[in-house]
Order: structure tokens, then sequence, then C-alpha cells
């Protein structure tokens, strides 16, 4: 458990962050096995751990500009092995609002033309079309032949087919209907 002795500042910066998500970082006993099951940690995103740390050591900079929030996918894997019931994607989402109130850019800067693709796609078509949804990424971020490699051993192994690009699918009604009443609510991004 940690003690907090920092600035006022960034005791309120931990608090607002508890507020928010409605998590109870100080109850963290920073055991590691949030990370050790996320599927985003890696060497270059540190994870639910290190970002939970960031917080508690009133290091605001560090946790607003850390990838780990950006990059989470709610998964649930951390909540699900957490000992003390710590959702990080709470956390998460509770930072992403305090980085836009502040005015701090996606670690990741196209990750919302990303989110942006991969929602018309399910609402189109009742799931992420991934081969259609990569090339439009690419192509829109100035990258059309960025994972073309990827996508050919893709192609090559069965897992993809080409079809995808081209042909128009059936929509989906049903995912259509949930998208509609989402936005009617003013739920809907």
């Amino acid at each position: 458990m940690f003690t907090l002795s920092g600035k006022p500042a960034e005791r309120d910066f931990l608090n607002r962050i508890m507020e928010r998500s409605g998590q109870n970082l100080l109850a963290c006993l920073q055991c590691g096995k949030c990370t050790g099951s996320c599927p985003i940690a890696s060497e270059n995103v540190g994870g639910p751990r290190r970002l939970i740390a960031e917080i508690l050591l009133g290091m605001t900079e560090a946790a607003l500009n850390d990838p780990t929030w950006w990059y989470c996918v709610s998964c649930g894997s951390c909540v699900t092995r957490c000992p003390v019931d710590i959702n990080t994607y709470e956390v998460a989402t509770a930072l992403c609002e305090e980085a836009h109130k502040r005015g701090i850019k996606p670690s990741e800067p196209d990750i919302h033309r990303f989110e942006d693709l991969f929602l018309k796609s399910v609402k189109k078509y009742g799931r992420v079309k991934e081969l259609r949804t990569v090339a439009l990424f690419n192509l829109l971020s100035g990258q059309p032949f960025k994972d073309m490699d990827k996508g050919l051993t893709l192609m090559r192994n069965g897992a993809v087919s080409p079809l995808e690009i081209v042909m128009d699918w059936k929509k989906d009604e049903r995912i259509a209907r949930i998208f509609e009443r989402a936005e009617r609510s003013g739920d809907g991004e």
C-alpha cells in the first residue's frame, strides 16, 4: 500500500482519477498480475502496474502521457487477476477525460481515426472487417503499403480474403439498431 507524501496538486490528481474511475488506487499492491495478463503490455507500453504507480507517485505528466491508457482494449484481464479488484479500464477512461480536459494529444496520433473506422465497420457489418478497416486506416494515415506484407501473409494462409476489401457485405440490422439506440440516447460518440 502507498502512503502519499506528495504535493497537494499531486494528491488532487490522484483523488480526481480515483473519483472519476471509482477505483481505490491506494489499495493497489503493485503485485504486477494486471500487467502480466495485459495483452497490450510491451517494451513500449508499460502496462497497468506502471500506470497506477505513476498516478500514486504523483507523476501526473507521466501518467497523462503514458501510452497504456490509449491502447487499453478493455478486455478485463487486469480486474480479473487483480487481488483488490482494480479495473484499469475505468482508470484509463478517467485519464483520457483528464488528458482531453488539459488538451493533451493522444500518444498515438491516429488512434481516434482507427477507433472511428473500427466502429463504422461494426455498425455496418455487425463485426469488424479487418482487412478493409486496416487498409482504409493505412490509406487515410498516408501509409497505404504499411501492413501489406502482413496482409499478404494472412491472405496466403487463408486467414482473410482479398474479397473483403471489394465486396459489399450485408448490413446486420440488429447491430445497426443497437448503434441507433446509443446515438439517440446521447451515449454514442
